[in-house]
């Protein structure tokens, strides 16, 4: 279970809560540090809704977006969410029947940001020449959209800006791991396509998509035995362990007991956007089948429709 004091339900706590009574009982500025960290805030999510717009115009879809009041993931919004979710995120990816994913797709995509908090620098700029406001709140907003602009935006060492940078300068790893993840985001490829076109060794994505492509496949063959006997590689030690968990899931479905050891794999992959297996992990700790049934009530959990289809698979073979 996701921990209160690591979400961002902490965050929402000490700015609307803590910062304005310790304003109200003593000698601190409370309520405009709120407001300072309420526009920083805002200015993250509208630069996350700059990707999102010039994903949508490039024919994209969005796998999900994160700020402070949380997540919306796979068609589903999540309030609680891990803290560093609190600070923006997104992921865009584009649906193979539209062609594979390009240069220019990336980089529009990467710089839609930079786009939105230079609009958010403009249009202050230009109320405040309109109106002649001096205001401190316009003036720190301004500033935090040139700031997380050109940070992100313009800076080679950051995601967006390496990734603009690498691919101006003709280094296209980023164009195989967007590609590969095409892959494993679009529900409407089928497993089949996945493991007959993707090179699984090209990326660190080509190969979990390809592993997850592969457990599937097997899932709709009711191959289950196969899926948890079969030994499956990947080099990045977290998505070999997410398979790991997939795996396992299918091992206790088929009927098999899930030792100590193996139950810990859970819990270690029990962060970022998979903070669900925290609860199969609880679960597999306590028997409690309340949780299972918890799960498929609400039945979005993961970033992509084919890991979401492989997760409430399972759970229902083991109830």
């Amino acid at each position: 279970m996701m921990n209160f004091f690591s979400s961002n339900l902490i965050v929402i706590l000490i700015i609307y809560l803590v910062l304005p009574l310790a304003d109200l009982f003593f000698d601190l500025n409370g309520i405009l540090i709120a407001l300072l960290i309420t526009v920083w805030m805002a200015t993250v999510i509208f630069h996350e809704l700059g990707h999102c717009f010039i994903a949508k115009c490039r024919g994209m879809r969005i796998a999900f977006i994160s700020g402070l009041l949380g997540m919306y993931m796979n068609g589903r919004y999540f309030f609680k969410v891990p803290m560093y979710f609190s600070f923006g995120a997104m992921l865009a990816y584009k649906p193979l029947r539209k062609g594979h994913i390009t240069k220019h797709d990336i980089i529009w995509l990467n710089s839609g940001g930079f786009i939105f908090n230079l609009i958010s620098v403009l249009v202050p700029l230009l109320i405040d020449q309109l109106f002649s406001l001096d205001s401190y709140i316009l003036n720190f907003a301004i500033w935090m959209n040139i700031i997380i602009g050109v940070v992100t935006g313009l800076n080679p060492f950051a995601a967006d800006g390496k990734s603009i940078w690498n691919l101006l300068r003709g280094k296209n790893d980023e164009l195989k791991f967007y590609d590969s993840m095409n892959y494993i985001y679009d529900s409407e490829v089928s497993s089949t396509r996945i493991l007959e076109e993707l090179d699984r060794d090209r990326d660190i994505i080509s190969t979990y998509a390809s592993n997850i492509a592969w457990v599937e496949r097997h899932v709709d063959s009711n191959e289950i035995t196969q899926v948890y006997q079969t030994e499956l590689h990947d080099s990045e030690t977290l998505n070999y362990k997410l398979i790991k968990a997939f795996q396992l899931l299918y091992k206790a479905a088929d009927g098999h007991q899930i030792d100590d050891k193996e139950v810990e794999i859970f819990n270690e992959v029990n962060t970022s956007l998979y903070v669900v297996f925290g609860q199969v992990y609880q679960y597999f700790k306590t028997g409690d089948e309340t949780i299972l049934d918890n799960l498929l009530r609400k039945r979005i959990w993961l970033p992509s429709q084919r890991e979401n289809k492989l997760l409430i698979n399972a759970i229902q073979r083991i109830i």
